[in-house]
């Protein structure tokens, strides 16, 4: 098989199993709270990649430490204002498509801190984002719910930590950034719950299960075969697949948590799903112009 097939392939699985983490988290949080619940999957997560990369992880110097440890704040101020979006969320479909307009505030980010220049190919879909997130909040009058609210700041952080994880990921090798990103998230996650929230562990065995889930599969597995994945692929050509995960949440809110959207939530959905797609397609035109 190509590679560039096989990425795509694990890809696609890669896409299915981040929707599955949606569904994970959300049962976890009907019991467990929600920054105890992001430090205990993450610490799992981190400390299992840790100790795979152990060896790499002690030839990195300090500046890479601190490289690494800095986009890994970043991605739990992320991963918090999520988990607090999803926890008040009533949508699964509705919470990853707000989510997923990290996609698009990606070279907003890139402008903002390293000065990078905005396509005007980019005014289109940040349009259609706006009247998306507009029609979102369409319920006789404009207003932002606690969710969205949360969900939309989660897009901005990922979006920042994404630019500044971009900016480092090529001076060290990409699972002992991943190793050491995941285990200050779990850290932060756990120090912040231990000051906001009742910590205690005496779980049913069911809700063990969507924890674990949620750290073995959703986390350590998801993002181990995404590395692998990009390695094989491009990441403008992997952006492209990477747009399924908020559709497949949607499908999955639907079946397993028999969710259903106003018509105002699917035009919502309907115009950011656009976006995405056609800021994607005009990345991979430049692509193409750049490479012929």
């Amino acid at each position: 098989m190509p590679h560039r097939l096989r990425g795509d392939l694990l890809l696609v699985i890669v896409t299915l199993i981040a929707a599955a983490g949606w569904l994970f988290s959300k049962n976890a949080l009907a019991v467990v709270p929600p920054f105890l619940f992001i430090a205990v999957r993450f610490l799992l997560a981190g400390c299992l990649l840790m100790l795979f990369s152990r060896r790499r992880l002690a030839q990195l110097s300090g500046l890479q430490w601190w490289s690494a440890i800095k986009t890994g704040l970043l991605f739990a101020v992320a991963l918090l204002l999520w988990i607090l979006g999803l926890f008040h969320s009533t949508h699964l479909g509705e919470a990853a498509f707000i989510a997923s307009l990290a996609v698009i505030a990606i070279p907003v980010m890139g402008r903002v801190v390293y000065g990078h220049s905005i396509s005007k190919t980019l005014l289109l879909p940040l349009l259609l984002a706006v009247l998306g997130l507009a029609a979102l909040t369409l319920e006789g009058k404009v207003s932002f719910e606690r969710s969205q609210l949360y969900l939309l700041l989660a897009a901005v952080f990922f979006a920042l930590q994404f630019v500044v994880t971009a900016s480092h990921a090529a001076k060290m090798p990409p699972l002992t950034l991943a190793a050491v990103q995941m285990m200050t998230v779990g850290i932060v996650a756990f120090i912040v719950a231990l000051l906001t929230e009742p910590v205690a562990f005496n779980w049913s065995a069911d809700i063990w299960g969507w924890v674990l889930a949620s750290g073995l599969i959703a986390s350590l597995l998801r993002f181990s075969l995404q590395t692998y994945a990009l390695s094989l692929s491009t990441a403008t050509h992997a952006g492209m697949l990477m747009v399924l995960e908020p559709v497949w949440v949607t499908i999955i809110g639907a079946y397993y948590l028999s969710e259903t959207l106003a018509l105002n939530q699917w035009l919502g959905c309907g115009l950011i799903f656009l976006a995405i797609i056609i800021y994607q397609l005009s990345q991979i035109k430049a692509w193409r112009y750049r490479g012929s």
